[in-house]
């Protein structure tokens, strides 16, 4: 969840959450045996086990943290808004939905038969049949929940900020978008040929040809979505924030940085050498050398954006939050 977190041993289904308890960081006297699989929306967690159809839903009540009287028997995948679930059985096309109403959370009459992905802003879901082109959109209309005169014959990918969609076919270059105009929701006059990689903020899309080094970027400037005069040749990974992209070339361990400044947008003074993994949350970025247990974190200091003076040697797994990080060895 957006607020928490939740440890669990699988093997014996003890557990342990913590952070924000109203969003899912307590679970104190509950039980996880037989849990297979969790998942969490902005303000609850889900834990199921499919083998018998059994669920616990704790957190924030509306936004998806209640599920006691919900039959999960047959599921096969749960999605999530940040305010709702969504739990598919693939075989039969059956769903239930619950959560914030207007958010995802009502998905009632739907038919998913034949849907072969699901995706989701923080507001609103798309589920794409692939093989016949045809898809559901449900949810906030203006944040993506509205797809109904659109046809997505030959889509090969799907991506999202946190308010629009973005439905490409890699094969011709064709695009569509959809959703908050300002935030990733209008493509219309943009090629895509030749594009490898989709990334984004929460209000930025970009579009790059790793081969050629090019870019488009688009959405909310302030977030990212202006890099008109930036080279991205040699680039090998990009990451992103909430708020801003890092374009990283492990190779010669350079980066460029841009969206909000204060946010992760700025990393001028951020030497990127041996850099072998970057993280983030919401308004921060963490670049780790795991061979020498050094890193460089920047962006908001107090949401993890300052990790100065600490040492993270051995670390083989970094989980982040909205607002804060774990390394764990």
């Amino acid at each position: 969840a957006g607020y928490a977190f939740i440890a669990l041993d699988k093997n014996t289904g003890k557990a342990r959450c913590w952070g924000d308890s109203g969003y899912g960081g307590n679970c104190s006297g509950m039980d996880f045996t037989g849990v297979t699989d969790v998942y969490g929306s902005g303000a609850a967690f889900m834990a199921l086990d499919k083998n018998t159809g059994y669920a616990q839903c704790w957190g924030s009540r509306y936004p998806g943290g209640a599920c006691s009287d919900m039959d999960f028997t047959g599921i096969t995948d749960v999605y999530n808004t940040e305010y709702a679930f969504a739990a598919l059985n693939k075989n039969t096309g059956q769903i239930q939905c619950w959560g914030f109403e207007s958010y995802g959370g009502d998905c009632a009459g739907m038919d998913f038969t034949g849907v072969t992905d699901v995706y989701n802003t923080d507001t609103a879901f798309m589920a794409l049949n692939k093989n016949t082109g045809r898809a559901q959109c449900w949810g906030c209309p203006s944040d993506g929940g509205n797809c109904s005169d659109m046809d997505f014959v030959g889509v090969t990918d799907v991506y999202n900020t946190d308010a629009a969609f973005l439905a490409l076919n890699k094969n011709t270059g064709q695009a569509q978008c959809w959703g908050h105009a300002d935030y990733g929701g209008s493509c219309t006059d943009m090629d895509f040929i030749g594009i490898t990689d989709v990334y984004s903020t929460s209000y930025a899309f970009m579009a790059l040809n790793k081969n050629t080094g090019q870019a488009s970027c688009w959405g909310d400037s302030g977030y990212g979505g202006n890099c008109s005069s930036m080279d991205f040749i040699g680039v090998t990974d990009v990451y992103s924030s909430g708020a801003a992209f890092v374009a990283l070339s492990k190779n010669i361990g350079q980066a460029q940085c841009w969206g909000y400044s204060g946010y992760g947008g700025n990393c001028t003074n951020v030497d990127f050498t041996g850099i072998t993994d970057v993280y983030s949350t919401e308004y921060t970025f963490m670049a780790l050398n795991k061979n020498l247990g050094r890193a460089h974190c920047w962006g908001y200091a107090s949401y993890g954006g300052d990790c100065t003076g600490m040492d993270f040697t051995g670390v083989t797994d970094v989980y982040s939050t909205e607002y804060a990080f774990m390394a764990l060895n």
